[in-house]
Parts: structure tokens; C-alpha cells; sequence
């Protein structure tokens, strides 16, 4: 590689990480101005200019590092073409879960997870920013709703295709970029996540935090998104169990855990006996606004392909017969996903796919959870991954979208970093890039990381 696009290949890298992250969490948005085909070639040649400068920039992977449980769901979706009933579609899908499974190997390779934090707090600010001023701008000039700009022509447009319904003044519900409240209050709850921790670890100043913090709280206001709500919750008491450990002894910190986990339990235990007055107070129906529904219909249909699945899509293309009547919306518009990953997972790659998902959302909250602890009493760059696995996990209850488009990446970063960081000291968890380059304030632990990662990543 040219020595004289190395520097500019490094220096360019976080900003292609910020986009990266920002095509994959809101991509909906880019394709409702461009159109779907204009996506798609926008999308490929993303992907290799970030292989190009994963490259230039002296990154290498090789095919050790890339984790096991991942790489194992991403071959049995790509191999469910053979059996699959819609495998044109299928084949689609496996490339773009292909495509974006590498995009997290490749930015968990490139960053280390406090720059990453950085990254993915940039990329959501321009998410949550544009979302604000998109709404702002509909409900205060255009006056009325916008639909995606390659729909302008339709005779009619469903109400659920809007991009955006102008009710910023009255409170909301809001969609921004995202064109959905769901992802878009997720969003804002990952900004916040970050945001937060980047404050902790004295990186962010009040006025920064605040600004963000309440643009944040106020998209979750505007959202309404009670599965968000309840993510968030968990999250904060997650964030509380691990800053009260910090003042706990090492040798005590396994008691106080095992005392945490069946505390949880019970608590777990007490939300699904009392299900229906939780759902009473979030103002949700006992079915999860017609999830219950979609959850039985998509069982019966996996029950007639119980271990190999009807083959992967991801999202459900409503053009196939099969998905165009099996749960219509109000305004008559198919359904397109289970709103649950792991019956996604059982409906699409049966039995077998489902238990690689399964597997790999166990393997990264252990180890994830596993690194927070033993970094907790220095840097809480491991606390915060822990706090994004749980987000990423409770909302895989009542959405699907953990394995697709930025969730997915997300979730492919953080297992690659345990691959990449199960042989390295804790501090490297906590380690910026100019750390582990040797650039910064640094030690024999990182010094050695560094030269670990040159000969096996």
C-alpha cells in the first residue's frame, strides 16, 4: 500500500465509520429520498470504500477473528437459498446480511471501543439532529405531510408509507429520518446511552451533554415508544449496578453480582405475572399493540417448516403472496417483520438458525458483561458496550430488527471485539486508538495488545 495514502486513509476512517453507522440506522430515510435502486448502488459503494480504507489505512483481518457464532448464522441464512420458497429473495437478503456483518467486523478491527464511542455518538447526532429539524420543518413550513419523495406520482399513498405526518406541534408521534418512531426512539436512546458515558469519563462538557441529553429525552417524548422506554429503564439500572461496584472490593464484586442476578430474576418473574398492569401503565394493549397477532400466525407458519425455516428475507417483501395477507395493517398494507428476533429467527432459519441467534446473544452479554466487570474500577468503556448489548437485546423482544441494518452491525462489532480482546489485558478495553498505536499516554499491557493485534488479527 502507498505509503502516502496510509495517513490520509487513517485519518478519513472515523468519518466512514460515522456513515456507516448512519446508512444502517437510518438508512430508511436516505432510500425515501433517492429511491430504492439508487440506495442500493449508494450502499455498495459505501461498502467499498470502507473495505478500500479499512485497507489503505493498514487494517487486516483474517478469517480467525471473525466470531464463530456469527459467521455460522450468516452461512445457515446463505445457505437456506437451497430450501428456500422465495430463494431470489433470499439470495438478496444473504448478500446484504453479508454486507453488513462485514461492515461490524470491519469497524470492531478498525476501532478500538472508546473511539468507537465517539463514532457512534457522532453518527446518532446527526441522526437525532436531522430527525428535530426534518420534523421542525414539516410541521412549522411544509404545513403538511411528507411523503417519500419517489411516491410523489402515486395516485394514493397508505397511511403508513408517510415519511413524516407533521404532528411535531401536537406532540407527537414523530419519525424523523428513521421514518418510524420505533427506531428512531431507539436512536435517542443509544445517543443518550452515549452521551451519558462519554460525560462520565470527563470526555464531554455540561453544556455538550445537556444540549444532547435533552434533544435526546425530548425525541423520546416525541416518540412514545414504550418498548424504548422499557430498554431505557433496564439500561439505567444496569448503568447503577456497574458505577455502585466501582466502590465495592474486587474480591466482593462476584457476591454482590449473584445477589444482582436474582434480584433480576425476581423482578423478571414478578413483570411476567403481572404482565397486563404493566402493560396498563405503559397505555399498551396485553397484546403489544397487535405483536401477539403477528407472533401467532408466523408460529403456525414455522410449525409446517420446523427445523430448516422458509428461508431467510429479513424483511418480508410484501410482493410474495405469502407476506402480502398474512397480518394487514389498518390502512390495508402488509405486515413486514415478526416484531420479535428470535421468532424471525425460528420462522425464516428454523430450529438451527434459531439457536445460533440465541447463541450468539448469550456469548456477547457473558462476555461483554464479563469485560465490564473487570474493567468497572478504571474506565467504563466496558460498561457502556454492556449497557448497548442489553438495549440491543431487550428490544430484540418486540422487534426484530437486531438482525438487520445497523443493530445488527452494532451487534457483530461488539462479538468481533470479544474475539479480538479475549487474549488482551482489560485495560485495552478502555484504550483510545492513539493509546494502542503507542501515540499516547501508554504501558507494557498496551504496547503488547498492539503488537498482538498487528500479528493475528
Amino acid at each position: 500500500m502507498n505509503s502516502k495514502a496510509q495517513p490520509l486513509a487513517h485519518l478519513t476512517l472515523p468519518a466512514m465509520g460515522v456513515w456507516v453507522f448512519y446508512i444502517t440506522f437510518a438508512g430508511q430515510g436516505v432510500r425515501n429520498v433517492i429511491g430504492w435502486k439508487p440506495f442500493g448502488l449508494l450502499a455498495a459503494i459505501s461498502c467499498l470504500v470502507l473495505v478500500l480504507q479499512f485497507i489503505a489505512a493498514g487494517r487486516i483481518l483474517t478469517l480467525r477473528r471473525i466470531p464463530t457464532t456469527i459467521a455460522a448464522f450468516v452461512l445457515w441464512c446463505s445457505l437456506s437459498v437451497i430450501w428456500s420458497f422465495y430463494p431470489l429473495e433470499t439470495m438478496m437478503a444473504s448478500a446484504l446480511m453479508s454486507a453488513t456483518s462485514i461492515a461490524g467486523v470491519m469497524i470492531a478491527v478498525a476501532f478500538p471501543p472508546r473511539q468507537l464511542l465517539d463514532i457512534l455518538t457522532r453518527s446518532l447526532q446527526w441522526m437525532i439532529g436531522l430527525s428535530l429539524a426534518l420534523e421542525l420543518y414539516v410541521a412549522a413550513v411544509l404545513q403538511e405531510r411528507l411523503a417519500p419523495l419517489y411516491m410523489r406520482e402515486w395516485e394514493h399513498i397508505p397511511d403508513s408509507y408517510y415519511w413524516i405526518h407533521g404532528l411535531l406541534f401536537q406532540g407527537g408521534p414523530i419519525q424523523g429520518v428513521f421514518a418510524n418512531r420505533n427506531p428512531l426512539a431507539f436512536g435517542a436512546a443509544l445517543l443518550l446511552l452515549c452521551i451519558v458515558f462519554q460525560h462520565l469519563q470527563h470526555r464531554s462538557s455540561w453544556q455538550r451533554t445537556l444540549l444532547w441529553a435533552g434533544a435526546s429525552l425530548a425525541t423520546l417524548a416525541l416518540t412514545r415508544s414504550a418498548t424504548v422506554i422499557v430498554c431505557l429503564l433496564v439500561c439505567v439500572i444496569v448503568m447503577g449496578v456497574g458505577l455502585s461496584l466501582r466502590s465495592v472490593p474486587s474480591a466482593q464484586r462476584r457476591h454482590v453480582l449473584r445477589g444482582v442476578g436474582v434480584v433480576a430474576l425476581v423482578c423478571a418473574l414478578v413483570a411476567l405475572v403481572y404482565a397486563d398492569a404493566i402493560f396498563m401503565l405503559l397505555g399498551r394493549s396485553t397484546d403489544m399493540t397487535g405483536r401477539g397477532v403477528i407472533w401467532e400466525r408466523v408460529l403456525a407458519l414455522w410449525a409446517e417448516r420446523p427445523i430448516l425455516g422458509w428461508g431467510w428475507i429479513m424483511y418480508w417483501a410484501p410482493w410474495i403472496p405469502m407476506f402480502r395477507t398474512l397480518v394487514i395493517r389498518p390502512d390495508g398494507t402488509p405486515t413486514m417483520q415478526a416484531h420479535n428476533a428470535y421468532i424471525e429467527a425460528l420462522f425464516q432459519t428454523g430450529i438451527i438458525g434459531a439457536a445460533l441467534v440465541l447463541l450468539a446473544v448469550v456469548w456477547v452479554l457473558y462476555g461483554v458483561g464479563k469485560a465490564a466487570v473487570r474493567s468497572i474500577g478504571g474506565d467504563l468503556t466496558g460498561l457502556w458496550a454492556f449497557c448497548l448489548a442489553v438495549a440491543l437485546i431487550v428490544q430484540s423482544v418486540t422487534e426484530a430488527r437486531l438482525l438487520s441494518e445497523g443493530n445488527w452491525v452494532l451487534f457483530v462489532a461488539m462479538a468481533t471485539w470479544l474475539s479480538l480482546y479475549r487474549t488482551v489485558p482489560s485495560p485495552a478495553w478502555g484504550a483510545s486508538e492513539r493509546d494502542i498505536r503507542g501515540e499516547g499516554p501508554s504501558d507494557k499491557k498496551l504496547r503488547a495488545f498492539d503488537r498482538e493485534l498487528s500479528r493475528r488479527v
